[in-house]
């Protein structure tokens, strides 16, 4: 597993894999390790990557694998919304790359599409160490990793939602580096404008870029299912939808569907 070291801007450095198990388990085994904020693990090949609830993240060579390892000084309950900043930093950073016509949506909660296929997705994970030596033994530190895949050369097929990737949109001379680049310097831009102003102004832009509002949505958690139509999001990233018979209703969590719905079948009670 060797790796090289780059300084990027900022607290921000690079660390370059050839071949990781999971770029975000790699960044946990750092934050143990000591490592500080801004680390950037880019692996060329993942073995054992993942997505959201464990699914399985295909990790072809050629695609874009990278995790950031951050310590945060915000609430617990505010964590989900880097979900949000690294979504716009990944629209405005890529979609000058695309050739005319094209354009990347953002989809709630996590997901970057491509036309109306899935390009890339971002998984984050929380957790907290406890220093046993140094400046600062014993003392509890929050940290989160953004882990972000995003489909350059290949893309996966017999997915839950379509798939598609750079070069089925007919992107050339684009690599998964170049594509690394332009999403670091983006994010770190959010992240600096969520960190200085809060949520409100990334929730701003990335209504801007959302796919579906307006549309018929269908929202599956388990085994309940929400029906309706996809209004927008709260001010916290919540998944607003309202229902045919006047309910409505405030998503934490979920996949979400825009299949034509025909009818209101629902096990939550409307907030």
């Amino acid at each position: 597993m060797t790796k090289k070291t780059y300084h990027l801007i900022n607290d921000y450095h690079l660390l370059a894999y050839e071949s990781v198990d999971s770029t975000n388990e790699e960044a946990k085994r750092l934050a143990e390790g000591g490592a500080a904020h801004g680390a950037v693990i880019w692996a060329k090949e993942q073995t054992a990557g993942r997505g959201r609830l464990t699914r399985e993240w295909e990790s072809k060579s050629g695609n874009l694998f990278v995790s950031l390892l951050l310590s945060p000084k915000c609430a617990v309950a505010d964590i989900a919304q880097l979900s949000f900043v690294s979504a716009v930093a990944a629209v405005e950073g890529l979609q000058p790359l695309l050739p005319a016509g094209g354009e990347f949506t953002c989809k709630w909660p996590n997901d970057i599409l491509l036309g109306k296929k899935k390009m890339g997705g971002i998984l984050l994970e929380s957790f907290v160490t406890v220093p046993e030596e140094g400046d600062h033994k014993g003392k509890p530190k929050q940290w989160v990793v953004v882990g972000v895949g995003m489909n350059i050369d290949s893309c996966p097929e017999d997915t839950a939602y379509p798939a598609t990737s750079l070069r089925d949109a007919g992107v050339e001379l684009v690599s998964a580096k170049i594509v690394l680049g332009r999403f670091i310097e983006h994010f770190i831009e959010q992240y600096d404008i969520w960190a200085k102003d809060g949520f409100a102004p990334i929730r701003e832009s990335w209504l801007k870029h959302a796919y579906g509002i307006g549309k018929k949505i269908e929202v599956r958690n388990g085994d309940e299912t929400v029906k309706g139509t996809f209004t927008g999001i709260g001010e916290k990233g919540e998944l607003l939808v309202d229902a045919p018979k006047g309910q409505k209703y405030v998503i934490n969590t979920g996949d979400v569907f825009f299949n034509p719905v025909k009818a209101v079948t629902t096990r939550k009670k409307p907030s």
